[in-house]
């Protein structure tokens, strides 16, 4: 069974500090570069300091390698749970067979491994669907027609494979719409910059960006601005981050898709405590998504 929650929803479970006890779990990002990882952490750590949970938080720095000695450590010093926003979809794969074979419960996070099956539990949205939602946005902005730059996430994460997957549904239904460039730029918004800065260069017409995070989105933002062509160019990005936000209601960004990342991170801990209490847990629990822009960034912005 999968449990599906809303933007505005938590999990029906109520915990209290009592019931996780002396419970030691860690937390291992792929990366903390990024207004997002960072709201994420800050979400379970959060999460697991109301419910007494003593959390360890590991640092990845986009490195699977790295991400898969750290757990291996983890499991061999005796930790009672991991929950893992995995580098790379593939890369990560070992960790969960190690964490199966020693009855470690196994959380991922927002990003899938390649062997799921074999984990406690997803806790995120579909990132096929987020792809989808973006792009079917700048399809009806550009009205069905006009080239699109895609700015991807690191090749081979799931966000990039699912995302990029709905890119190409919407651009299947939409003919007259043709990708003039598409290149990773792995999360980051200066290697974005850059990217968008040789696009713009070649003098190729670009009707709109899409990117797979804000701060991609943001970097091609400033590009864009820089050339001069930003009431000629669309920008559209995916996480919903504060600075995405003020970008939506300045009028420079597009839009964005919010993920509902801080609901994402507190499940994990809930659906977390639940099997280290022997609880049946699902094997997914899926957040909803939605678009924001000028006429409902309001309700986003403390």
């Amino acid at each position: 069974m999968i449990r599906r929650i809303g933007i505005a929803l938590t999990l029906a479970a109520c915990f209290t500090a009592a019931q996780a006890g002396e419970w030691k779990v860690a937390l291992c990002m792929s990366h903390m570069s990024n207004a997002f990882t960072i709201e994420m952490s800050d979400a379970v750590k959060n999460r697991a300091r109301e419910l007494g949970i003593d959390l360890i938080v590991n640092d990845g720095n986009k490195d699977a390698a790295r991400q898969v000695g750290q757990i291996e450590t983890l499991l061999a010093q005796g930790i009672d749970g991991i929950i893992v926003e995995a580098v790379s979809v593939d890369g990560i794969q070992p960790a969960v067979n190690m964490a199966r074979e020693s009855g470690v419960p196994f959380v991922t996070v927002n990003q899938k491994a390649t062997n799921q099956d074999r984990a406690t539990s997803f806790v995120g949205v579909s990132h096929e669907d987020g792809g989808e939602l973006e792009m079917l946005q700048a399809a009806r902005d550009l009205g069905g027609k006009g080239n699109v730059a895609l700015l991807l996430g690191p090749m081979g994460s799931d966000a990039q494979i699912g995302r990029s997957a709905g890119y190409k549904k919407v651009l299947d239904r939409n003919p007259g719409m043709a990708v003039a460039f598409e290149q990773t730029a792995n999360w980051d918004t200066e290697a974005a910059l850059k990217l968008v800065e040789n696009w713009l260069q070649t003098g190729r017409e670009i009707n709109a960006v899409v990117a797979q995070n804000d701060g991609m989105a943001l970097g091609a933002v400033k590009a864009i601005e820089d050339a001069q062509l930003q009431d000629k160019i669309k920008v559209y990005g995916l996480d919903a981050v504060p600075d995405a936000l003020a970008a939506i209601k300045n009028g420079r960004l597009t839009g964005s898709v919010s993920q509902n990342t801080s609901l994402q991170g507190s499940t994990s801990v809930d659906v977390m405590l639940d099997a280290l209490n022997g609880k049946s847990v699902p094997p997914e629990v899926i957040v909803e998504q939605m678009y924001i822009d000028k006429s409902n960034v309001a309700k986003f912005i403390e």
